[in-house]
């Protein structure tokens, strides 16, 4: 009898089996066909991507050639030079500006607020007790909470983002040149 319930057992389960292999083996197929569809995908994007650079090459190029020809009819060749040449800085300064600005924030994961803002507090709150005098007031406890301090904003400054750390540039620069103007 249980030679009859093994033997029943075994069946069931190999069917299981081969059940759960077939499922694999769609799943599979699925995943590999997916694949192959987002693959042509992204090459007739990036294709579409390289024609349309094309176009806006050739545009710019004629943009400059028209505006060099403008300014070289009214003040001259060099001027006209000048004014294409300056159009051409300017493009390219915005250009890699919004590069290196697209390609910090795709290699910076976003930092986590949550955790700057509890060890901001906890600073605030040592720093509140070593000034208020209810904690040791020794150099050692200052000492701790300088360097606390120093690895918090050097937190902030390798996981803030680029825009964050230009801003605070930025308003640090004009609370100096503020400063400065008050004498």
């Amino acid at each position: 009898m249980w030679s009859t319930l093994r033997s029943v057992a075994d069946i069931v389960l190999q069917g299981q089996a081969s059940r759960l292999m077939l499922l694999a083996q769609s799943y599979k197929d699925r995943t590999i066909a997916d694949a192959k569809r987002q693959a042509a995908a992204a090459g007739v994007t990036a294709a579409l991507v390289v024609v349309g650079l094309a176009f806006t090459l050739v545009t710019v190029l004629f943009g400059l050639a028209a505006l060099y020809l403008a300014v070289a009819m009214v003040h001259g060749p060099f001027a006209g030079l000048a004014a294409a040449g300056g159009a051409s800085l300017v493009i390219a300064l915005l250009t890699f500006t919004i590069v290196a600005i697209r390609t910090n924030a795709a290699r910076q994961p976003s930092p986590d607020f949550a955790t700057i803002k509890t060890e901001a507090r906890d600073i605030l709150r040592k720093s509140q007790r070593v000034a208020s005098g209810a904690g040791n007031r020794t150099e050692t406890d200052a000492v701790a909470l300088s360097r606390q301090t120093i690895d918090a904003a050097a937190s902030v400054v390798r996981d803030g983002s680029r825009e964050t750390l230009l801003a605070t540039l930025a308003a640090t620069a004009v609370i100096g040149m503020l400063i400065g103007r008050r004498r």
